[in-house]
């Protein structure tokens, strides 16, 4: 049966107490809504919330923001994190598909903002950006284009020319994941992100995200052969490039 979603009850909070029953409905839109080879082990993104009370400015702080109705109906969640000294990442937002096309996933991408901004303003730094990847599953346009008006409602750019090559980290045999990698401006203006720019933030995120360094088979997969090959991309002409197809 089709639920329904009251649009003027959403709220978007973050989920802090491990013991909250809408825990369990995240679990399951997690395993659900995300492929299988994207996702990293539940118990990771659950110690997130009691790590609340331990953070200190200038630590990595990681959040799971959640949009649901006071009768505990759940939409969507993201799961977000501040890394000091570099930017904001949000490695899963999920929307649950009967509640798509009601904006919340734009108001978790909104909310993840408004709290790595804050997050970086604590310990002391801007935030230049915030980045997140998407995997385009086989033979899904749909999803896949809806992702990008998604993206470009949020600000957000691919980084062109570049693949990640994710480690399945629920299985080590598996072959890497392709990702694309996208970014939302910030503390930095557009027009910073030349080619140089984008070429040091892929290698960071490698470095910090995927605890890869060169020589490692997934950074040499993923990172080109010049930096000179990286641009910045609206993501409207990416879908516009999918349309076309």
């Amino acid at each position: 049966m089709m639920r329904t979603l009251r649009h003027d009850a959403v709220a978007c909070w973050e989920l802090i107490d491990d013991r909250d029953p809408l825990l369990l409905k995240v679990r399951s839109l997690y395993e659900t809504a995300l492929d299988r080879e994207e996702r990293i082990p539940w118990a990771w993104l659950e110690r997130a919330i009691g790590s609340q009370a331990d953070w200190k400015p200038g630590q990595t702080r990681r959040h799971l923001v959640v949009a649901s109705q006071p009768d505990g109906e759940l939409g969507g969640f993201a799961f977000a994190m501040h890394l000091p000294g570099f930017g904001g990442y949000i490695a899963y937002i999920a929307v649950d598909p009967d509640f798509r096309g009601a904006g919340i996933g734009r108001r978790l991408f909104e909310r993840c903002f408004s709290v790595l901004k804050h997050d970086a303003t604590r310990s002391g730094e801007a935030l230049p950006f915030v980045l997140w990847e998407s995997h385009r599953s086989d033979g899904d346009e749909d999803l896949w284009n809806a992702r990008m008006k998604l993206f470009d409602r949020v600000g957000g750019y691919r980084i062109d020319g570049l693949t990640l090559h994710s480690p399945n980290w629920l299985d080590d045999t598996a072959p890497a994941v392709p990702m694309q990698l996208f970014v939302a401006p910030m503390a930095l203006p557009r027009e910073a992100f030349d080619s140089a720019m984008l070429n040091d933030v892929a290698d960071r995120f490698l470095r910090r995200i995927y605890h890869s360094a060169p020589g490692d088979a997934e950074y040499d997969a993923s990172m080109p052969p010049t930096m000179a090959s990286l641009a910045f991309v609206s993501a409207r002409v990416v879908e516009a490039r999918s349309t076309s197809r």
